[in-house]
């Protein structure tokens, strides 16, 4: 018999940034995903070239790239689980 784990699975946005030349794309977390999201791909959407640098939350600290870099953008969900206390 398989034993469940015990917490409550909770629910964290990420924010997927695929760049030109990277196999892998950024994977980058933030309190307020969708509003990085929605600058970056008004970002793409232009001519201008910028450098583009984040300060997210969890493994990377900080992170910049050129704005001609980013292909493409996306936000991906991700349910984990919290121990019980």
């Amino acid at each position: 018999m398989q034993q469940q784990p015990q917490g409550n699975i909770q629910v964290r946005n990420a924010l997927l940034v695929f760049c030109k030349d990277m196999a892998n794309p950024l994977v980058l977390y933030f309190d307020n995903t969708q509003k990085i999201y929605e600058d970056l791909k008004a970002l793409m959407n232009s001519t201008d070239i910028k450098m583009v640098e984040f300060e997210p939350i969890g493994p990377i600290k900080k992170a910049a790239i050129l704005s001609n870099r980013i292909v493409s953008v996306a936000i991906q969900e991700e349910r984990y689980l919290t121990q019980e206390q």
